[in-house]
């Protein structure tokens, strides 16, 4: 969900890679040397995992949360893995070679990626994650990539998935924008024995929508949030903060299940006294969208009090409209789902003690728990049909603008290290 084009993206990545001889973080069983394979501890060790997570790592992810799912662990604590050199390379030549990878493990199993959009920092970011946990799957001998680039016609990502069925891949992971409009691909996939595991909290049709379609039984299981709880949270904020008056509230591509489902049950939590200035807007996660949306809405009405969205960078270009309209940023909350830098060191530069930011975590790292789901699930485990990855608000402080990230446009609660940003 970012505005950097995935070419200088590509090259800020490249650059760091050939920079770095290696560091913590990340995955890494490649067949090569400085690696080393999780070794099963703990309620899963049956299945070769671990839930033994390093602290540190899951307070970056999730925030100061409760209790977290094992499977959620499991994942994290492949993630802090030594990184070695050839990893790194063998991690940025799967990302580059944007369709297949070989892993040179020889591993029979092969991992299919498809992204219903892809052309942005943050699905690119997603994508490395999911890498770098493959990497550390010796089992894990090829990957496969596709991304309809939000094409409008849902033909497009549902022949992504077709294609990755005749491929004959082991499992599918990825976002599907195009929610129930590809819920017949989706069941062919199920019908041909491939689990097909969405994270991010991309239902393929939420609860109770027309054709939407069932988590652990059209599809393995779904990787997200508690949108609900999200939504809720996000009006508590509000609520608290705002007091009253207008705000503002965007999602991304049309009818996709993060937004709405976070969006549904923030609207009826807000208080009376706060009223939205227009209907939730759709800005396709795209930068530029968000701006013209939050020019429109303040040429009408300069004193909204408070926005809702799920992406930190789209607001941090969107609040350019206030300086287009020389309108002060003050007297603002913005609650946000992701943890962009831009935004939060926009914030430190402003100093303004009217205008607040709260978020939860940018969640890249939940392509992490899908692959993780599915190779347990091909060992035989019984994975729930919901994976709920816990979540908490936190307000920002300067000490979440790190004016060092390699690449200013990723969520600081990446678990990508920064020998591959």
């Amino acid at each position: 969900m970012v505005r950097i084009k995935v070419a200088a993206v590509l090259a800020a990545l490249a650059l760091v890679a050939a920079a770095c001889g290696g560091g913590a973080g990340g995955g890494g069983t490649t067949d090569t040397e400085g690696t080393s394979p999780v070794t099963g501890t703990g309620p899963l060790a049956e299945f070769g995992e671990s839930t033994d997570a390093d602290p540190a790592l899951v307070e970056k992810a999730l925030g100061p949360v409760g209790e977290v799912p094992d499977i959620v662990l499991a994942a994290i604590a492949r993630a802090s893995q030594d990184l070695d050199q050839a990893t790194i390379d063998k991690a940025m030549e799967c990302w580059t070679n944007a369709v297949e990878c070989d892993t040179g493990t020889g591993g029979d199993i092969v991992m299919g990626y498809a992204d219903g959009g892809g052309l942005n920092v943050w699905r690119q970011v997603t994508r490395m994650e999911a890498i770098l946990q493959a990497l550390t799957y010796p089992e894990i001998g090829k990957m496969l990539f596709r991304d309809a680039q939000w094409n409008p016609d849902p033909a497009v990502a549902a022949g992504d998935i077709r294609f990755l069925i005749q491929a004959g891949v082991d499992f599918i992971i990825g976002y599907p924008d195009q929610g129930t409009n590809i819920a017949d691909a989706i069941l062919e996939a199920n019908a041909a024995g491939i689990p097909y595991i969405p994270y991010s909290a991309g239902w393929v049709g939420l609860p109770g929508q027309e054709g939407a379609l069932v988590p652990g039984q059209d599809y393995l299981t779904i990787v997200g949030e508690d949108l609900c709880a999200l939504g809720e949270s996000f009006a508590e904020v509000l609520n608290r903060e705002v007091g009253s008056g207008k705000i503002g509230v965007m999602g991304g591509t049309p009818g996709n299940a993060l937004s709405v489902g976070w969006q549904r049950c923030l609207i009826p939590a807000l208080d009376d006294s706060i009223e939205l200035v227009g209907p939730p807007a759709d800005t396709f996660w795209v930068n530029d969208v968000a701006l013209q949306t939050v020019l429109g809405w303040l040429s009408t009405d300069p004193d909204i009090r408070g926005y809702a969205y799920e992406y930190a960078d789209g607001m941090y270009t969107a609040l350019d409209a206030y300086e287009q309209l020389g309108i002060p940023v003050k007297d603002i909350t913005v609650v946000v789902r992701t943890d962009e830098q831009t935004l939060f060191c926009d914030w430190v530069e402003r100093n303004e003690p009217s205008y607040k930011i709260f978020f939860s975590a940018g969640g890249n790292f939940q392509s992490r728990i899908a692959v993780t789901a599915a190779m347990m699930h091909l060992k035989g485990a019984e994975i729930p049909a919901e994976i709920v990855v816990p979540h908490v608000m936190r307000e920002v402080t300067a000490d979440d603008c790190d004016p060092n990230r390699v690449t200013p446009t990723v969520s600081g609660t990446s678990l990508v290290p920064d020998e591959v940003l």
